[in-house]
């Protein structure tokens, strides 16, 4: 049995020196007869030589296929672009000014704002926190005034909180929420980390989740006041605290590596706030389509009804995914090199447990995008191949018998991207 294992660990050893080696004259670098296995259903897909531009592979290249969440990639670039570095956004607490037992809570669009305080934790890294705003509030407010009335002003986001293009079990999966200018930790039921009873699970009214969270970190000053909406006419105010988020590159970093759909949504709209398109989710595919349009890449083809790829009837190209994120690339200084936002089998992420066993690949040589809906699987990245070549690539598997086995033909293909680099071909 132990001869047995040691011969096992010994041909995984060398497979996976075969592997890291550049492909000989004897290795097959076509990618068809790989394209063909069932589970890949309908195949679409392309890769391209980010160093030369030259394409490699194309199949169905720009053909519109389903996008899942590979079509956050759009969103994170368009993001990092089109934002200032370092973008940040600020929830805040006004005093109605000759009103001092009235407040304003207003939020800025910030999902990632938590209820939580050490030692407790959301998946959200270094959030802006609740408690700390209403303690900050408090300290500007006159020793011992009472709070009777919080007036919560959710103005930030206008059109519908949750799209009309989503599953109304999207919510109650834990898969998104509605999208809203006043969010904690993204609208979980139950977001700390480190509490058996965690839930994903998104409430149906994240305002009134959020100002009741802020209502009780005030404690008993704000015991007995009521929640209220803005009312039409302007209000005089004073500023008196506020908090700020962390900043977009570190949402756009956990948004792509966890797929976070309610992060990728708040992303966008703040995009396309800052470009004054509006805030609704019918502004998004606009502003992505001006934002790639301004690194040169053609989005013919494109449908986004959401930014996350949730809607079933968002499409995309391989083209045009390979093409954003080549353009992505060779923007690196602006970008901070984007794929360094993406999940890679050795970190944190949704490419934590994949490309292993006879699939594993060194560190490092792939950083992708995954994606899933009902009937497709897709994934996109980059390659950094064994003969030195950096690859873009983009694939979707559609139909037919797509399911479990689906990822692991997909991993397949990227390995043998990986192997053959330039030498790559149809």
């Amino acid at each position: 049995m132990m001869l047995r294992k040691s011969i096992s660990s010994v041909v995984g050893a060398l497979t996976l020196l075969a592997l890291m080696q550049p492909a000989g004259a004897s290795t097959s670098c076509h990618l068809a007869a790989l394209t063909k296995a069932p589970e890949l259903g309908t195949f679409y897909g392309r890769v391209v030589d980010s160093d030369t531009g030259e394409q490699q592979v194309a199949f169905r290249a720009s053909e519109q296929t389903p996008s899942a969440s590979v079509l956050k990639v759009l969103t994170g670039i368009s993001a990092l672009i089109a934002l200032p570095a370092k973008f940040t956004v600020e929830t805040k607490v006004y005093l109605v000014d000759n009103h001092p037992d009235t407040i304003v809570l207003q939020g800025a669009g910030d999902p990632t704002l938590s209820r939580l305080m050490p030692p407790s934790y959301s998946t959200y890294p270094k959030p802006a926190r609740l408690p700390r705003l209403a303690a900050l509030a408090l300290a500007h407010m006159a020793q011992g005034a009472v709070i009777n009335h919080i007036i919560v002003d959710d103005s930030y986001f206008n059109g519908p909180a949750f799209n009309p293009n989503w599953k109304q079990s999207d919510r109650t999966n834990g898969y998104v929420s509605p999208i809203v200018g006043l969010e904690i930790d993204g609208a979980r039921l139950n977001p700390d980390l480190t509490d058996k009873h965690y839930s994903s699970v998104r409430v149906s009214d994240p305002e009134s989740q959020a100002v009741q969270a802020f209502k009780t970190a005030l404690g008993q000053q704000a015991a007995n006041a009521s929640v209220d909406a803005l009312p039409k006419s302007p209000l005089s105010l004073t500023e008196i605290a506020s908090v700020t988020s962390s900043p977009i590159e570190s949402w756009v970093d956990h948004a792509m590596k966890f797929s976070d759909n309610t992060e990728v949504e708040f992303i966008a709209r703040q995009v396309s706030k800052w470009m004054n398109l509006g805030t609704s989710y019918t502004s998004i595919q606009r502003m992505v389509e001006e934002t790639m349009a301004n690194m040169g890449v053609s989005t013919r083809g494109l449908v986004m009804h959401d930014a996350s790829g949730l809607a079933a009837n968002d499409r995309v190209t391989p083209k045009l995914i390979t093409d954003a994120l080549r353009a992505a690339d060779v923007f690196a200084p602006a970008l901070g090199d984007f794929s360094h936002y993406l999940a890679t089998s050795t970190s944190a992420g949704t490419l934590s447990t994949r490309f292993k066993g006879a699939n594993k690949l060194p560190d490092g040589a792939v950083q992708a995008k995954t994606g899933f809906i009902p009937g497709l699987y897709s994934l996109a990245g980059y390659v950094n191949s064994a003969d030195g070549h950096r690859l873009v690539f983009a694939f979707f598997a559609r139909g037919g018998r797509v399911g479990g086995g689906t990822r692991t033909k997909l991993h397949s293909l990227v390995v043998r991207a990986f192997a053959c680099g330039a030498r790559l071909t149809n």
